[in-house]
Parts: structure tokens; C-alpha cells; sequence
């Protein structure tokens, strides 16, 4: 599935899925009335995904007929509630909000998202020169994946580090 989004393209094709879980809904008789029963049945799948940019999105894909209710991010969702199944983009607040409602591991959230800081602890500042070439390039990067410049640099430092689950420690080499 491939959707463009405020001039942003999301693609199933060429994203990391990080995760699917089942979407749990009602059945429903031949008139379209919710039956409520106290067993849920599976309605369909809700899969989070990063783009290769460090974006993430959300596709929602079910049965409307087995569904009933509303699908949310416990009102951190930007799109408030939705009951239709798509493609849903998640800044990578919404997404790990997603993911610990759903009630990952703290190790499963780490794989996907990287080393999440402990409660209470300090962040350290580093003052680093760019060239202005480079900074305009980051930002623009930035920009395109959704998130700030701040957290765009952390999140490939951690890359270049090994620091966020399994990824490999990357060695420059002259």
C-alpha cells in the first residue's frame, strides 16, 4: 500500500514493519446490528511501520462489518479516532505511545524505537560545527522523516553507534 500525505509518501513496500497485532471487534448480524457478546472475534490487523527516513505510520486494515468501535492511540492519535480501515501517519511520540498502549515488553519497544532513557535521567549536551552544507542537509532530512533536527541527529548517532537494539555498530573508514 503506497499513500501520499501532506506531499509525504508512505509505502509498505519499502518500510520496516516493526510490528502487526490483531484488531479485535464485535460480530455483527445480516441488519448491520453489533452483537454484543463477551468474546471478541479478530476483525483484522493494525501493522506500525518506519520508512527508511525514520518516519512511522500506522495502516489499519479490517473488516468493517467485524469491527465496531473506534481504533485510537488512547486520544494520542493526531487523527483523534478513526473507524475507517488506511494509512495513518504517527510522529514517533504517537508510534512508542502506540506501542506501550498495546502493552509491549520494555524490550520489544527498545527493539523497535531504540534505548529509551530511564525515568529521570539527565541528558547530556554536545556542541557539534557543521559545515552549513551539512546542517541545511540534516534539516532538510529532518524535515522530510517528521521529526526535529534534535531527535533526526540522535536517532542516526544511535544508528552509527549500535545503541539501538540490534542494529550494527557502522566503522568509518578513511
Amino acid at each position: 500500500m503506497k499513500k501520499i500525505v501532506d506531499g509525504k509518501a508512505y509505502n509498505t513496500e519499502t518500510a520496516t514493519c516493526l510490528v502487526t497485532v490483531d484488531v479485535m471487534g464485535h460480530q455483527r448480524d445480516e441488519k448491520g446490528t453489533t452483537i454484543w457478546a463477551p468474546k471478541q472475534t479478530q476483525a483484522g490487523r493494525a501493522s506500525l511501520y518506519e520508512t527508511r527516513g525514520g518516519a512511522y505510520f500506522i495502516v489499519f486494515d479490517y473488516d468493517p462489518k467485524r469491527f465496531s468501535g473506534e481504533l485510537s492511540i488512547r486520544g494520542r492519535f493526531h487523527h483523534g479516532f478513526t473507524t475507517e480501515p488506511g494509512l495513518y501517519p504517527l510522529t514517533r511520540k504517537q508510534a512508542l505511545a502506540w506501542a506501550e498502549d498495546e502493552g509491549f515488553e520494555a524490550d520489544k519497544i527498545e527493539t523497535m524505537f531504540g534505548k529509551i532513557a530511564e525515568a529521570g535521567e539527565q541528558t547530556g549536551a554536545m556542541l557539534l560545527r557543521l559545515p552549513k552544507t551539512l546542517k541545511l542537509a540534516v534539516e532538510k532530512a529532518a524535515a522530510k522523516a517528521g521529526q526535529s533536527a534534535s531527535a533526526y541527529v540522535i536517532r542516526c548517532l544511535e544508528r552509527c553507534t549500535g545503541d539501538d537494539g540490534d542494529r550494527k555498530v557502522v566503522q568509518l573508514v578513511k
